[in-house]
């Protein structure tokens, strides 16, 4: 038996390869399955199944190119009524990989068709379950994303404690724990960082699992819920109904545009240069959104743009089928290629650049004029802060913009720096003139002396 989990940082999202005898299974992949392929390919082991935890909302998964290269069985568990053949199984079944079996264990509450794998090693041994969107490490999955049930998010609530309280925490305290995401993503409230656990540590540490009624369960899961992401329904119609293959997404978004037709395209598109901030503050094409290769790309560019919109990539060269493909793993499918040779192509031609003025964080108490917003997300905000901060979210931001002043002057900060300019670019295309980033982010505040700080 071997085992490897797969984990994306920039998604925050876990897949999973396990191996028995000739055998292998896949589970919860993402859209671009070539890491995939090189793992099968180095174990020389037959792809018996891609296994599906969920529909899920945050990503695309890879699972029908998958199974359509390997001739493989996707798996879903109860109520998922895909578009394609699958294989749909029941609470309890079994299925076998080698020497060892998956036990089915149908856990719904964060969908009605969520299933985790109880896998039985070759001892006939539990040895580690793959809980999906169900069980986290430090959290569990929100239940207010079934869009496909009538059930009510405290009804969903409600299923989910049943499956974490009678099926997964009855489980021996050895099993290792293996989640679909980590710190950072949208399906949860408050994820550890860790990224792998056992049973007996999450009923320790995981405050999901420590509840003594029912209803005390749900008050609280239900509570301080984000927002869902506009994108994370699109997500889940296509898990569920399919999606063209990468290979054809690439020969069509991967056009290489000259200057004459990225200008004629411009005006009705979304510029995204992938460029770090610190490139991009220094001179940029007017009206583009700086989302760097860096950080969170997919999902920043998720969460701030419609998923349907036309985009235009400016990056540089090299990074051109990166900027696309990472872009796919959330479902834009309308990305109308890239500038060719980059934004040098543009700043050679003699045409206007912008750019956003920089400074550090220890310059600015020389800015007493200027009003600064804080774009960390609550949490973080709430364990400390810039004195007479705004705090808006990156997410929200589009929602604030009426709702600030275009004379106003502003600093604008993050943690590190990244956010910020993604906040910055998004405001001067919005006509606030009077942009000031901070390269270093609150982190470089605070390391400096006699900041003031609130907690």
């Amino acid at each position: 038996m071997y085992i490897k989990q797969i984990y994306t940082s920039c998604m925050s999202q876990a897949s999973y390869y396990v191996e028995s005898d000739n055998d292998c299974v896949i589970i919860d992949p993402l859209r671009d399955i070539e890491i995939y392929d090189d793992l099968i390919s180095k174990r020389g082991k037959n792809l018996k199944y891609v296994f599906e935890t969920h529909f899920h909302a945050d990503f695309i998964s890879g699972h029908i190119d998958l199974a359509k290269k390997y001739n493989s069985k996707i798996v879903f568990g109860p109520n998922a009524n895909p578009k394609y053949d699958v294989l749909v199984v029941k609470d309890n079944d079994e299925l076998s990989l080698g020497k060892i079996k998956f036990k089915i264990l149908h856990t719904p509450g964060h969908t009605m068709e969520s299933i985790c794998y109880l896998l039985i090693d070759e001892k006939n041994k539990e040895h580690s379950i793959y809980t999906g969107d169900t069980l986290f490490i430090g959290d569990v999955g929100r239940p207010d994303l079934a869009s496909e049930s009538i059930k009510s998010t405290e009804e969903m609530a409600g299923l989910l404690f049943d499956s974490l309280y009678k099926k997964i925490k009855q489980l021996p305290d050895h099993v290792l724990v293996y989640p679909a995401h980590g710190k950072g993503t949208q399906c949860g409230k408050n994820l550890s960082s860790e990224n792998y656990s056992t049973i007996g540590e999450q009923k320790l540490f995981n405050y999901a699992l420590k509840f003594k009624s029912k209803s005390d369960f749900i008050n609280s899961i239900i509570s301080d819920i984000p927002s869902a992401p506009d994108y994370f329904k699109e997500s889940v119609l296509k898990n569920s109904k399919g999606y063209v293959t990468l290979d054809l997404f690439l020969k069509e978004s991967l056009k290489s545009n000259d200057l004459v037709d990225f200008d004629n395209l411009k005006d009705n598109s979304v510029i995204i240069d992938t460029r770090k901030s610190s490139d991009f503050a220094k001179g940029y094409i007017k009206n583009s959104i700086n989302i760097g290769l860096n950080g969170r790309y997919a999902i920043s560019a998720a969460n701030l743009l419609n998923i349907k919109s036309k985009i235009l990539i400016v990056c540089n060269p090299g990074f051109e089928e990166e900027s696309v493909i990472r872009l796919s793993r959330v479902g834009f499918d309308n990305i109308l290629g890239f500038l060719k040779g980059g934004f040098n192509t543009w700043k050679n031609s003699g045409k206007s650049v912008e750019n956003i003025n920089r400074i550090n964080s220890n310059e600015i108490d020389s800015y007493n004029d200027y009003k600064i917003i804080d774009v960390r997300n609550f949490f973080e905000y709430n364990n400390g802060k810039i004195k007479k901060s705004l705090n808006i979210p990156l997410f929200d931001i589009s929602s604030y913009l009426k709702k600030l002043d275009k004379k106003d002057e502003y600093l604008i900060h993050c943690e590190t720096g990244y956010r910020s300019m993604i906040a910055s670019s998004i405001l001067k295309k919005n006509g606030f003139n009077n942009v000031i980033d901070i390269s270093d982010g609150y982190q470089g505040y605070i390391k400096n002396s006699n900041v003031k700080v609130l907690n």
